[in-house]
């Protein structure tokens, strides 16, 4: 199956759907706010562990996010040092 017949088989908006909704947000999509998962889930309000407890995409995405930034912090120092 192409990747066209995948997004319109298993996503109910369908790809024109899809690149609509893209389209609607891509002007105010901030890549310091949006593309930042600490600061996504602050803004949402979904990063205080006590007040949602449970919150599997957090706490799994987080985990991920701290080992990723500590990755490529590590890499990027070895490579072109610490300012």
């Amino acid at each position: 199956m192409s990747p066209d017949g995948w997004v319109d088989e298993c996503m109910t908006i369908g790809r024109i759907g899809m690149f609509n909704v893209i389209r609607a947000n891509w002007k105010k999509w901030d890549l310091g706010k949006d593309g930042n998962l600490l600061n996504d889930l602050k803004n949402r309000g979904v990063d205080d562990t006590e007040a949602l407890p449970n919150y599997h995409y957090r706490d799994d995405a987080t985990l991920l996010w701290n080992t990723i930034s500590k990755y490529v912090s590590t890499v990027i120092n070895e490579f072109y040092g610490k300012p």
